[in-house]
């Protein structure tokens, strides 16, 4: 009981003082592992990108094509449209600097790029901008109703916008172990991070781009399990992809202690794999 205390104590502490985890703690969090990104989680998940992004080339293109990459990453969507789309204007968008400078690497054509909030970016956009719009992984950083209602106010009549986000439940081995965590590590707490705004599932996923006027076209959930030989592996993977973009923040999970009590209370449990789940789609604006 007395931990517990100990615990809120220092939740309550820190929410009188206003130490939030910010959209700029998590762009700082993905610029800490820009480099190790793609090794660590695209070359896996890749292949979910891939489905949001071949369901954007099924719709005949116009012929001065604009798109844009909103929270591009390290720019892995932008490059695999650009093979079918060698004309197209590219802009690609992210707060991370580190992620935006990896983009940048790439050698893209006919490509700008601009480091902002999604929010932010769009607000200055005009009407009717965009022909195609993607955002992988990263529509619950800020609030999904409101970028869905500013991507459809940029997009052109037939505008394409296509989607991935994890679901509500993504990563259960992990929150399993969180509260304990907290509990035993409360001092290394330095913010408070809320509850990411993940939907439940496809029938809700649906719903936000449905209430802002746009048509379902496809889309579909799913999941991915990452399997580890070793608890110590896991928590690499953890600290290395962004999955905790935010929460890592809030308790760094770099810290020795931390990482220590994790491996401890991951044995305890046998837990060696990390399951990943989400959902995508693809969304029209009518012409």
């Amino acid at each position: 009981m007395f931990k517990h205390i100990q615990l809120l104590s220092r939740l309550v502490g820190l929410c009188l003082t206003h130490q939030m985890v910010t959209k700029e703690c998590i762009g700082q969090a993905y610029s800490e592992v820009s480099s190790t990104y793609e090794d660590y989680f695209l070359k896996t998940m890749h292949t979910y990108n891939d489905l949001v992004l071949k369901g954007l080339l099924k719709e005949e293109p116009p012929l001065d094509l604009r798109v844009l990459d909103l929270a591009c990453g390290t720019g892995y969507n932008s490059v695999y449209l650009q093979k079918y789309y060698e004309k197209a204007q590219f802009k690609l968008v992210d707060i991370s600097e580190g992620m935006l400078e990896q983009a940048k690497k790439k050698g893209l054509k006919n490509a700008t790029y601009t480091q902002q909030d999604m929010l932010s970016f769009l607000a200055r956009e005009k009407d009717a901008s965009f022909d195609r719009i993607i955002c992988c992984w990263a529509i619950k950083y800020q609030s999904p109703q409101k970028i869905i209602k500013e991507v459809y106010r940029v997009l052109k009549p037939g505008g394409l916008f296509g989607v991935i986000v994890n679901t509500k439940e993504t990563l259960p081995e992990i929150r399993s172990i969180y509260p304990k965590l907290l509990l035993k590590e409360h001092k290394a707490i330095q913010k408070v991070m809320l509850e990411l705004p993940n939907p439940v599932n496809k029938r809700t996923f649906d719903s936000w781009f449905e209430k802002m006027g746009f048509n379902v076209l496809e889309g579909e959930e799913g999941k991915h399990i990452f399997t580890f030989e070793e608890e110590s592996l896991l928590i690499d993977w953890v600290t290395h992809t962004g999955a905790l973009a935010g929460f890592d923040t809030m308790i760094d999970l770099k810290n020795k202690s931390v990482q220590r009590e994790m491996c401890k209370l991951f044995a305890e449990k046998g837990i060696k794999q990390v399951t990943h789940t989400f959902v995508w789609g693809i969304f029209k604006k009518e012409e």
